[in-house]
């Protein structure tokens, strides 16, 4: 049975704040996408993907580092890491939901490869400005 208490429990640990922060950004990039498909069509959509897989990945990255302070030891490998799980994530949760309800991929290998690219390096980006900004070692 789901039990709360234990959820909170790991939710507080350095890994479930960085489970969470990946979380909050691959669900922000699917219900970004979801939004701007009430606006353009799938096919036009997928050309502002790109952008907003970046946006979701730096901020993770940066949260990432926020949550856990001093925890990890290689800060920019946890947010290289934290990108490339938001890109993934968001990838076969878009794909998902798209085949569903179209019944065709929204995302194909090729664009997942220069998402995955955007992704680390923004998530990287992200991890650098939390590292200078909060001052962390």
């Amino acid at each position: 049975m789901f039990n709360l208490e234990s959820f909170f429990e790991i939710c507080s640990t350095a890994y479930g704040k960085a489970a969470y922060s990946v979380l909050v950004g691959a669900v922000g990039t699917v219900i970004l996408v979801a939004f701007s498909n009430m606006v353009v069509t799938p096919a036009d959509s997928i050309k502002f993907l790109p952008v907003i897989i970046a946006f979701n990945a730096a901020l993770t990255g940066y949260m990432v580092l926020e949550k856990t302070r001093s925890f990890f030891q290689h800060k920019w490998l946890v947010a290289v890491i934290s990108g490339l799980a938001v890109t993934l994530l968001s990838f076969f949760a878009l794909n998902t939901f798209f085949l569903h309800i179209t019944g065709l991929f929204l995302i194909t290998l090729t664009q997942l490869l220069i998402m995955l690219a955007i992704g680390i390096g923004a998530s990287w980006f992200g991890g650098v400005l939390a590292i200078n900004h909060l001052g962390l070692n």
